[in-house]
């Protein structure tokens, strides 16, 4: 029996794909068996996508990315999801709280906090009680930040981050002697503080202690400085530096100092109209202490 003349099969075949071209690749690759039809690479993304809406991770790093971008509304929408499926993740929860106040939805990320708290081991709880607290005293409900201070603190008074949240919330609400005693507690608590050392400075500034604020605020910046801060520390005391600069009258070195809390110039512009207001006014009503993390 005389076999086929294989290269001469390969050989038609090539020229009849050569007639066809491009537009008939897939019929072609549908007749030798050997390629992947349009159906199934579709399919297959779809079950990929499925598997990712599955994966709390995977969401994570999709609102990650958008987070870098500063898309903070893409980001809060995948952080909401990784929450969803895993509801005792702290990462996620802090993340989406995050990304929703950022958007400018404070009172979604308040309600979110308040969602995730039940479902934290302790130190979640009491991580999230912190934010919880900041996010209402961001929004000017002091007495509901205080009310929820005042339990967490009592069973965990070693804790300075909640000793800084109440001082904060004090601030806020205008009683700058209990302010200064939650933060001294808090110094008590961790000697080392960035975040309590520059609290209380501001806070004495508030209660009319300019220049020793200032002096305070700048031997915090030296010794910032000299442990290696981070930027933004940094930047959050030169912040507050400038706030007491406005609250004294002096907007030139306000705005000098501001320079170097500010990332972008509509930042700079920004800061430097609020100093003048600030100074203006000759009040620190509306002034929130600028809290950098330790």
């Amino acid at each position: 029996m005389t076999m086929p003349d294989m290269s001469l099969r390969t050989r038609s075949s090539a020229r009849i794909l050569a007639r066809m071209g491009t537009a008939g690749l897939f019929l072609a690759c549908g007749l030798v068996g050997g390629c992947v039809s349009t159906s199934d690479v579709q399919s297959q993304n779809a079950s990929r996508e499925r598997r990712a809406a599955q994966d709390p991770e995977a969401l994570a790093r999709i609102g990650d990315a958008a987070a870098r971008q500063n898309d903070m509304k893409t980001a809060a929408a995948f952080y909401g999801k990784a929450v969803a499926l895993k509801p005792d993740d702290l990462r996620f929860a802090l993340s989406y709280a995050e990304a929703l106040a950022s958007s400018g939805r404070a009172d979604e990320a308040i309600s979110a906090v308040r969602g995730a708290l039940p479902h934290m081991a302790e130190n979640g709880k009491m991580r999230l009680t912190v934010v919880l607290a900041r996010l209402l005293t961001a929004s000017r409900h002091n007495q509901d930040a205080i009310a929820l201070l005042r339990p967490a603190i009592t069973s965990r008074p070693d804790d300075a981050a909640l000793q800084i949240a109440m001082g904060v919330a004090l601030d806020t609400a205008q009683d700058h002697a209990g302010a200064q005693t939650a933060y001294r507690r808090a110094l008590a608590i961790d000697p080392s503080s960035l975040s309590a050392q520059n609290d209380l400075a501001l806070s004495q500034a508030l209660a009319g202690h300019k220049a020793e604020a200032l002096s305070d605020l700048r031997r915090l910046r030296t010794l910032a400085v000299e442990q290696g801060a981070s930027d933004a520390q940094i930047a959050t005391i030169d912040g507050n530096i400038a706030i007491v600069y406005a609250l004294e009258g002096d907007v030139q070195n306000a705005r000098r100092s501001g320079t170097g809390a500010a990332v972008t110039d509509s930042d700079r512009r920004e800061n430097a109209l609020f100093y003048s207001l600030l100074a203006a006014g000759g009040g620190g009503r509306d002034v929130m202490p600028s809290t950098p993390a330790d």
